[in-house]
């Protein structure tokens, strides 16, 4: 079993000269990307849709073992007590169709479902659990406390994600809100990011794990260290994480992804680093 890395996008500005050279059109650099990160939240798909064609070039930018993970339209994950169920189960069905040719380098899909879909709308969640056609993953991000209660309703939601074998999204935004925020990036992670309780708890055998890191980054080690044991733990029980690493601006989040790393292969959970970083004169600015 492995750990995939990576990070909510594969382009930033900062990364230029570090992650891929500035004479990489930006339509090639998913290609530089997958030479380190084994992995990519795509969050445009929430958005609006995306061409096939688009999807396709994207495809045939990256390695076999290289894994996408679209996030689920709005229209289907926000929108669904304005909307008639035939409705949202077309679209559904329809954005399964569209992924369907990408299958072959798909992660866990990812169904991240506002903080306003409390507890009672747990058939709802079911109902499109129970639609999922494609024979990649699903994972669901739950955002309302209710399912944080460690009770009966959590329980209940623990046990149909396990029933279905779908993975729970862990978020992990305890960093970002440790400190007050004193600069404009950490205010807007805080503005951006729920806050939630982080409940490692594995229900498929793909478990999702984002981490948002706080900017000062040696602050991380505390977390990453966790991290590092829940993951071996993982591991050892024959799983295959996934862990997105965020920053509040995300520009040192490939540095935490390689911390972590490095911590995992240190308590013996990995037997050498997955995640090589370029050693560039940007990235120990980073550190």
């Amino acid at each position: 079993m492995t750990v995939l890395y990576g990070m909510a996008q594969w382009q930033h500005p900062a990364w230029i000269d570090w992650l891929y050279s500035s004479a990489v059109p930006g339509g090639e650099r998913l290609a530089e990307y997958a030479n380190v990160f084994s992995s990519v939240e795509v969050g445009s798909t929430f958005y609006a849709p995306v061409a096939d064609q688009q999807l396709m070039r994207w495809f045939q930018q990256v390695g076999a073992e290289f894994r996408f993970c679209f996030k689920v339209p709005q229209q289907i994950s926000h929108a669904s007590a304005q909307r008639p169920w035939q409705e949202v189960r077309n679209d559904w069905l329809a954005f399964q169709q569209t992924l369907s040719p990408l299958v072959a380098k798909l992660g866990p899909t990812m169904l991240q479902l506002p903080g306003r879909l409390a507890a009672e709308r747990l058939p709802y969640i079911l109902a499109l659990m129970d639609e999922w056609q494609l024979s990649t993953p699903l994972s669901v991000e739950v955002r309302h406390l209710d399912f944080f209660d460690k009770g009966e309703r959590e329980a209940a939601f623990l046990k149909a994600l396990s029933e279905r074998q779908v993975n729970r999204v862990v978020m992990d935004s305890r960093p970002v809100f440790s400190t007050p925020a004193y600069n404009e990036s950490l205010l807007d992670a805080q503005q951006k990011k729920p806050r939630v309780p982080c409940h490692p708890v594995a229900t498929a055998t793909t478990p999702i794990v984002r981490y948002i890191g706080h900017p000062d980054l040696p602050s991380n080690h505390v977390w990453l260290d966790q991290w590092a044991v829940k993951i071996k733990q993982w591991l050892e029980e024959g799983l295959s994480p996934v862990v997105f690493v965020h920053s509040s601006d995300n520009i040192a989040a490939p540095t935490l992804a390689s911390w972590l790393d490095d911590k995992l292969v240190a308590n013996g959970a990995l037997p050498c680093k997955q995640l090589i970083l370029p050693d560039t004169l940007e990235q120990m600015s980073l550190i």
